[in-house]
């Protein structure tokens, strides 16, 4: 079951990188004259919903999609963060109305339900026409109803089994837009020092390679023998880590699962403890290793995800590595990001570091 889940979780966000949009083609109006800045971490999602509906196979279906567990991570952590709170909760809490991320979630077919009464006012008399004689289900999304900068999701259906299939359909393009809204926030955070110009100029030089290298990295070792640089970040609570190598390119095979382990194992033993005959390497044993083929800055780049630990020493946590293709000098390079941090949640992250690795190009 733990595979499983973890195999459906990385499923639906590769749907979620090809969907177009929600089934809702409107946008609820709304002015931000006079509104407040939102507020909410990365990832959180406040969920408006009836008690009743929240505690059932609505409430069911909706958790278990919006928090599966994110890939790929030695402990499990969900994609989103779920708040949940009814509309009289909400009448209580006013603030929690400045959350950047609202889901509304109701079953307009109920008469005494406060949350499908809302969504009736905003959505107005001509859309829910068009809703229940369409597919009897809808997401629309709104902005800025109750702050600046909010993204409100309009789910709902006409009965429960309508707004379950709303969710299960709909999600891949909620997430995604979601994460996509959440990413002006997590290049904030990530690079809140600035760039690192000098280490940008090093990659530069060694690697013919542009790069966005956060301040705080350091140079932690470089293998002239091999062209392989790690750079390190001790700044915060985590210890955060960048891996680039070069290395020609000969043939499809190295652009495969088998080949970009071969790849990625074969430097990563630049990275040692301080316990003898410690080196690290990719544990698809215990987690499995997934594999997807992208375009990244116009490049062909082959994505791995998975866990590493190290040989002789009880250390581990998640990486990305991205393999790159230049095909103007016939080389591959390696941009690979890893954490360590024992006893914390590392999604947020792994997501900066991604961010990180996606500025590299060409």
């Amino acid at each position: 079951m733990k595979y499983l889940k973890i195999f459906f979780a990385f499923s639906i966000l590769l749907l979620a990188a090809c969907s177009s949009d929600t089934s809702g083609s409107g946008q609820v109006a709304t002015t931000s004259k006079g509104k407040v800045q939102s507020h909410g971490r990365v990832n959180q999602v406040l969920v408006i919903a009836d008690s009743s509906l929240w505690k059932g196979a609505v409430g069911d279906t909706f958790f278990y999609y919006f928090s599966a567990p994110y890939i790929l991570l030695p402990q499990p952590e969900p994609i989103f963060d779920l708040v949940h709170m009814t509309p009289e909760q909400l009448a209580k809490q006013p603030l929690k109305k400045e959350f950047r991320t609202i889901v509304l979630l109701a079953d307009l077919n109920d008469e005494n339900s406060t949350t499908a009464r809302l969504l009736r006012a905003d959505l107005g008399p001509e859309k829910l026409v068009e809703i229940q004689n369409g597919k009897g289900y809808n997401v629309t999304i709104g902005q800025d109803k109750w702050a600046v900068k909010q993204q409100l999701f309009y789910v709902n259906g006409f009965g429960e089994d309508k707004l379950t299939e709303c969710i299960a359909v709909n999600f891949p393009a909620i997430g995604r837009k979601i994460n996509e809204r959440d990413q002006e926030t997590v290049k904030a955070t990530a690079y809140q020092g600035g760039e690192d110009t000098k280490l940008e100029g090093d990659i530069f030089t060694k690697y013919n390679l542009k790069m966005q290298i956060p301040k705080g990295f350091k140079q932690a070792k470089y293998d002239g023998t091999t062209n392989t640089l790690w750079l390190r970040s001790d700044e915060r609570e985590i210890i955060a880590n960048i891996i680039v190598h070069k290395l020609p390119y000969k043939d499809k095979s190295q652009l495969t699962k088998a080949g970009i382990k071969k790849i990625r194992d074969g430097v990563t033993g630049i990275v040692t403890t301080q316990q003898p005959n410690t080196y690290m390497r990719i544990n698809d044993v215990d987690l499995p290793l997934f594999v997807e083929n992208i375009t990244l800055n116009n490049a062909y780049t082959v994505q791995a995800k998975g866990v590493w630990d190290i040989v002789n020493d009880f250390k581990g946590g998640p990486f990305v590595s991205n393999l790159m293709l230049n095909p103007k000098t016939n080389e591959l390079v390696l941009v690979d990001g890893f954490v360590f941090a024992p006893g914390k949640d590392k999604r947020n992250y792994m997501q900066e570091l991604e961010l990180v690795l996606s500025t590299a190009s060409f």
